[in-house]
């Protein structure tokens, strides 16, 4: 019997255990290594300080009054902490979008093992697969697309290794894709006015809540009440905005109580658009590397750290406009190399210790049928993909807007797998009746995947690992008397790092 074929509680059953195996494998494989001792023997990472900040608030209480600053050591080669205080404006200010750092203070708080911290975001890691498989849901109005997609996104390399570690990116891409399917629901409640008033609400809390998840949403919100608005002025009813207005609020309100008691400006949650922005686009950064540019000091002392002098004296870095247009079409160009950018903790390292980050689907390998789906979905003119439009839109400049690492680059993918499994759909069903369009779209597939690898692929495979993560998982095994495990890890470091001893 086939899995379409199976009553429909029965595919349920079978797809939620699969998934759970899946994520419990990996979870069991990354409990049992070094990787939780991270954030502390790499003291210069997002994870370590998220721990230090939601330590702080748990010290604090909620205000957090003096929240965690971190001071790396290539800042000052920049400045004194003092003028990077300056620059951020203000002790006050949350250093990133804070509602990770207040949801892991909540964790550490109702319990301090991080392993429960890493279990509940190996949940939220599934939760996002059942999510991204509803939305392909509704956008094809298509069951086949549904489970094609959720089947898709559980075997997606990038999602596992980026639910285990302590970052902030894995809640962002939970809340838009929350936004992007009750913006899908919205579209099909039709005239049914109290699901459209609960459901503008409930957008309004997500906005509020990405708001305060990831700076992003900043570009995002804009969009989506415009878009809200016109549809608005089409019906000639104007009360479901009110709903949404209130949702928003709601969402925000504690930030702004927080900032207004604190003294902080009042919408203020992050100060690192600056030197973002300055890493990721000013003269002599590399597309798809964190690039630490002695001219940053210059730039930012010219700008005080205000986002547009900061914007337009990084764009005058450049010794002409050609320059500025190279850099952004060579990172849009590396969304298409294989190499997966490290950033806190490297994916090729966790294939060494995770069966399904080694054995599952990478970017290059989702992107190219992602595109095909969204070539298709533009050709057709298709009404019900207007909100993975809209919002790709603003996510893809967020990604582009500073240095496309790997984690930041995977926000793309609850539209990637959508629209892949469109695209392969469509290619299954052209197989049966139209051979024509299905070589074509063969073709493109595969000339599309090759060019991943040869075109596009830039990035050396020497530059693809790091010795310093396996000489640290070495050494930990060694202290825990796991020779064997210890053993086995140097043989794997001799191999990836040849001419090195371990």
């Amino acid at each position: 019997m086939t899995f379409a074929k199976l009553e429909r509680r029965h595919r349920f059953a079978l797809a939620g255990l699969l998934l759970v195996v899946l994520y419990g494998v990996h979870f069991f494989c990354c409990a049992r290594s070094p990787l939780i001792q991270i954030p502390f023997i790499y003291q210069e990472t997002d994870m370590y300080s998220n721990l230090l900040w939601a330590r702080s608030i748990l010290d604090q209480g909620w205000l957090n009054p003096h929240p965690y600053h971190p001071y790396a050591s290539w800042m000052p080669l920049i400045g004194t902490r003092e003028e990077w205080m300056q620059w951020w404006g203000g002790v006050a200010i949350f250093q990133q979008s804070p509602l990770y750092a207040y949801f892991l203070s909540g964790l550490l708080w109702l319990n301090g093992n991080l392993l429960y911290i890493h279990l509940v975001q190996t949940v939220l890691g599934m939760g996002l697969c059942v999510l991204i498989g509803v939305i392909a849901n509704r956008v094809a109005e298509d069951a086949r697309a549904g489970w094609l997609a959720f089947g898709l996104a559980a075997m997606y390399s990038p999602f596992y290794a980026y639910s285990w570690p302590l970052l902030r990116d894995l809640m962002g891409w939970i809340i838009a894709a929350v936004l992007l399917l009750l913006l899908l629901e919205l579209d099909r409640c039709g005239e049914n006015k109290q699901k459209r008033h609960l459901l503008m609400g409930a957008i309004g809390l997500a906005l509020g809540m990405g708001y305060l998840a990831r700076e992003t949403f900043l570009l995002i919100i804009p969009l989506v009440l415009v878009a809200l608005a016109i549809s608005a002025i089409r019906r000639r009813n104007f009360t479901p905005l009110a709903g949404l207005t209130c949702g928003l609020l709601v969402a925000v309100s504690p930030l702004l109580i927080r900032n207004a008691r604190v003294g902080a400006p009042l919408g203020s949650t992050s100060t690192r658009f600056a030197e973002g922005f300055i890493l990721g686009n000013a003269y002599g950064t590399m597309p798809n590397q964190f690039v630490v540019l002695l001219k940053m000091r210059e730039i930012l002392l010219r700008s005080e750290g205000k986002t547009i002098p900061v914007i337009a004296e990084t764009i005058k870095t450049h010794p002409n406009a050609w320059s500025f247009l190279r850099l952004q079409t060579l990172k849009a160009m590396s969304l298409f190399d294989p190499y997966e950018p490290c950033d806190n903790l490297n994916i090729y390292f966790m294939e060494s210790l995770s069966p399904p980050v080694h054995w599952g689907l990478r970017h290059w390998m989702i992107i190219i049928p992602g595109v095909g789906g969204l070539l298709l979905s533009l050709r057709s003119r298709d009404r019900r993909h207007f909100w993975l439009w809209l919002l790709f839109l603003p996510l893809l400049a967020g990604v582009l807007i500073g240095t496309p690492m790997s984690r930041y680059r995977q926000s793309l993918g609850m539209f990637w797998i959508p629209w892949a499994a469109l695209f392969l759909l469509t290619f299954w069903t052209n197989l049966r009746g139209n051979r024509r369009a299905a070589l074509v779209m063969g073709s493109a597939l595969v000339l599309g995947w090759t060019s991943c690898l040869t075109v596009f692929n830039r990035t050396p495979k020497s530059e693809y690992e790091r010795p310093g993560e396996y000489r640290m998982i070495i050494l930990f095994y060694e202290q825990r008397g796991q020779l064997e495990q210890a053993e086995e890890m140097k043989q794997l470091f001799r191999e990836k790092f040849p001419g090195q001893e371990p």
